[in-house]
């Protein structure tokens, strides 16, 4: 080997070093709303499901229905459960509503939207 493929090997080794600290990094940083992201869908599609046997459901319905439920991403230890059902059951029904998932019936019922 010549003194130059030596160089050029460890500054391809650098640079494929800096490339995965640098997405490992990103990763890291937007996990927290990643998993926001993820535990919103979960709960929202356990509503959806719920609502495909049912005509409506209320907010403490889907607080009772979404009590407990765990999101996290399958490389890392870290988990998001919904340990206030009620303050989180709100949230979830405006993300489906956002999503044109459900309408409205009345002020706290809601329906699968057609």
């Amino acid at each position: 080997m010549t003194k130059g493929q030596i160089i050029l090997g460890i500054l391809l080794f650098a640079l494929a070093t800096a490339v995965l600290y640098v997405w490992g990094l990103r990763k890291s940083m937007s996990q927290s709303a990643d998993m926001g992201r993820l535990l919103l869908s979960r709960c929202g599609s356990r509503v959806v499901k719920y609502l495909k046997h049912h005509d409506t459901i209320t907010k403490q319905e889907t607080a009772k229905l979404i009590d407990g439920v765990t999101a996290g991403e399958f490389w890392s230890r870290k988990r998001l459960t919904v340990q206030e059902p009620k303050k989180f059951a709100g949230q979830v029904l405006a993300f489906l509503t956002e999503q044109q998932y459900l309408e409205p019936v009345d002020k706290d019922t809601y329906r699968l939207k057609k």
